[in-house]
């Protein structure tokens, strides 16, 4: 097994390379897939709340600027780097200065992959329910795996699944922290999802 390892990690390597070189395209826009899903999540999980979906919205697609791959500066402290990005954009926009207020509040509060209460306003909710629950089900699992090339390279499929396995109790603590019914009813779908596909997974591994 290691002769074999051994004579196609330099050939895997390249290819990986020269495959990102001849494209105009990324191999993979993580970041901007992502911030699309949680426009369309938000929005969808807003519809039967009361929440405000021009601010929904607008806290939605900025709601990452200070994550790498956006334009910020580090993925610490996002929250609060990228209110204060969101700000100056929605500032030099001309949006009212009220609005842009409720969407700096809602970035903000987006954080965490769990939370002990539900977030208010509403919309500061919906937001970190689509941006959550975008990690569970097929989706999240093949972000999870398409990203993680980049992240984490040389993983065999065999650590993926249990890097899958060892997420499951901590899918089920996000699972339990949505609030508004969609979200609820969506996140109980999907991770119920991730757990069939880390079963299959398993299951194929072992034959």
């Amino acid at each position: 097994m290691m002769i074999v390892e051994s004579s196609t990690r330099k050939a895997a390597i390249e290819e990986w390379r020269t495959a990102g070189e001849k494209q105009v395209a990324p191999l993979y826009n993580y970041r901007f897939d992502h911030i699309k899903e949680v426009v369309n999540l938000a929005k969808y999980i807003a519809d039967e709340t009361n929440a405000n979906m021009e601010i929904v919205i607008l806290a939605s697609w900025l709601h990452d600027l200070a994550k790498p791959g956006v334009g910020g500066i580090s993925a610490q402290h996002h929250g609060v780097v990228s209110a204060k990005l969101a700000e100056d954009i929605l500032s030099a926009e001309g949006v009212d200065i009220e609005i842009i207020a409720r969407v700096s509040d809602t970035i903000q509060k987006h954080v965490g992959l769990t939370i002990k209460e539900a977030l208010e306003p509403i919309e500061a909710q919906v937001l970190w329910e689509a941006d959550k629950i975008l990690k569970l089900g097929m989706i999240g699992l093949i972000q999870y795996i398409l990203n993680g090339v980049r992240i984490e390279p040389g993983r065999s499929m065999v650590q993926i699944a249990e890097s899958l396995r060892n997420f499951l109790p901590l899918a089920s603590d996000i699972a339990k922290c949505m609030v508004t019914e969609r979200g609820i009813k969506l996140a109980q779908k999907r991770l119920n999802t991730l757990r069939e596909m880390s079963r299959c997974l398993d299951v194929e591994l072992k034959l």
